[in-house]
């Protein structure tokens, strides 16, 4: 069996789990009526636009409805008679943050389900939009589509079908029908896992161009990295290029997967980076490392470390101690040297800092909820990791703003402040231009016009804290949770 198979099916394992462990309930309130045109002033604020690396000092911001309306100096800007001031002086205010890799888990996003729950660990942790990679069949379009018409408060998403691999189609003609399938129901976007064969991934992407829908996901030996790049694909994990890293005619290159803490490490020469780095330039093709997972997964501090998370009191106990098993049986990190695991993790920094570095677009996607990474603080988790990989603090707030409107077309809409743009912002009590840390120190949410105050944040986690652990109203199958892997 196939390190990468073997991978594929331990982290599917691990999502699933985290989905039905948290079946008992949701933190989520639903969205509260407001007037159609609720005017809100933030005022005397920093201003953190994320159209270029600078600062607007002591400004005001406007939001009536869903748009900014006004951005100047807080002397001239008027406040309008009625709205809702929000003090800034001190503070920061910069655009939502977005997760482009979450799996959304069963519900409707109503009180007390577990999608519902996601969506307010999302908020909570400033992420005003995200892509669901996987989830359950069917019910990503229902959580996006009553997230879109205000009935239940959450981020904008956007949502992928589910996964195209080896064992969901088995020919060219059944990728393309699934594919035209995908966007007549509705779906966003296409997300595979891979192990395709050229024919049949070739046959999808040029369907998917034709329907006009875009392609993320894995990058499989049966593929390659460089085709990946010919077709334009997203890649995610920064799949294929370990592979690369090896000497041409390196047998092992057709073997590596996602995780690799063997021998063929020992070869790997990332003095090929800069190289592969320039073509994926090139391409034109984006990438989302998810570095915080892979360096949890081979974290060389042992699971109690992971256990410690304080971000854990807001996941189900079931699910903690299920990621528990998972990572102290993994057979393929027993015995690993701690040194070994160090060197595969700064490996795949090296790549992300390589991408950056020669100007490839990245994005920030977290790959929660599973193996210790919980929704919403994952993102922060995966922006910090991306500093530690070298990246200045403006790129990880570009990745984890700006660049995900711009990959999905939408940059005209929302990614920056400025007016006429949508209102999801992030105030804070600290700068996150000197240090991406700062971005936990959250002073309030708005997502799409809705302000959520610092209480209001506190009052939602700690509802997650109780719902997460409630006992289960009824058993529910893992049948359809299936497919959501990372």
């Amino acid at each position: 069996m196939r390190r990468e198979t073997r991978w594929l099916r331990w982290m599917a394992l691990g999502v699933v789990l985290g989905m039905t462990a948290c079946a008992a309930g949701s933190a989520t309130a639903p969205a509260s009526e407001e007037p159609a045109e609720s005017v809100v002033a933030f005022v005397d604020v920093n201003v953190v636009p994320m159209d270029s690396e600078h600062l607007l000092a002591h400004q005001t911001v406007v939001v009536r409805g869903e748009r900014i309306v006004a951005l100047g100096p807080v002397d001239s800007t008027r406040v309008p008679r009625g709205a809702v001031r929000v003090e800034g002086q001190g503070r920061y205010l910069m655009p939502g943050l977005v997760d482009m890799h979450l799996h959304l888990v069963p519900g409707t996003g109503q009180p007390e389900d577990p999608a519902g729950q996601v969506l307010a660990l999302l908020l909570a942790n400033g992420v005003t939009s995200a892509r669901a990679l996987g989830g359950p069949k069917d019910t990503t379009r229902v959580v996006r589509d009553r997230v879109a018409r205000g009935e239940v408060l959450g981020p904008t998403l956007r949502v992928a079908g589910p996964s195209l691999h080896g064992k969901s189609v088995r020919n060219p003609e059944q990728v393309r029908q699934r594919v035209r399938e995908y966007k007549v129901v509705g779906y966003d976007l296409l997300k595979t896992h891979g192990s395709l064969g050229r024919e049949s991934y070739d046959a999808m992407v040029a369907e998917a161009r034709t329907q006009g829908l875009k392609v993320s996901g894995h990058v499989t030996p049966d593929v390659g990295l460089f085709h990946a790049l010919e077709a334009g694909q997203q890649i995610e994990h920064l799949d294929g290029y370990l592979n690369e890293l090896l000497p041409e005619n390196d047998a092992a290159r057709a073997e590596v997967g996602q995780v690799e803490v063997g021998e063929p490490l020992e070869r790997m020469d990332p003095a090929r980076i800069p190289a592969l780095a320039e073509a994926t330039r090139k391409a034109g093709v984006w990438s989302s490392p998810t570095l915080a997972l892979f360096e949890t997964v081979t974290s060389p501090e042992g699971v109690e470390a992971l256990r410690a998370r304080p971000e854990l009191r807001y996941a189900p106990q079931a699910s903690v101690e299920a990621w528990t098993r998972m990572v102290t049986a993994d057979p393929q990190m027993a015995g690993v040297p701690a040194e070994r695991k160090r060197r595969f993790a700064e490996l795949r920094r090296q790549l992300a800092r390589g991408l950056y570095t020669a100007g490839a677009k990245l994005l920030v996607g977290s790959d929660s909820p599973q193996l210790f990474m919980v929704a919403g603080f994952a993102v922060h988790r995966e922006m910090e990791a991306l500093a530690a990989a070298g990246i200045p603090a403006y790129g990880v707030l570009e990745a984890a703003t700006r660049n995900a409107a711009e990959y999905l077309g939408e940059a005209g809409t929302w990614g920056t402040v400025a007016a006429g743009k949508r209102a999801d912002l992030l105030l804070l009590d600290a700068n996150p231009l000197e240090d991406v840390r700062h971005t936990r120190a959250i002073a309030g949410v708005m997502v799409r016009g809705h302000w959520l105050s610092r209480s209001e944040l506190d009052a939602m986690l700690e509802r997650t804290v109780v719902v997460a652990n409630a006992p289960p109203r009824a058993k529910k199958s893992v049948a359809t949770t299936a497919s959501a892997v990372p």
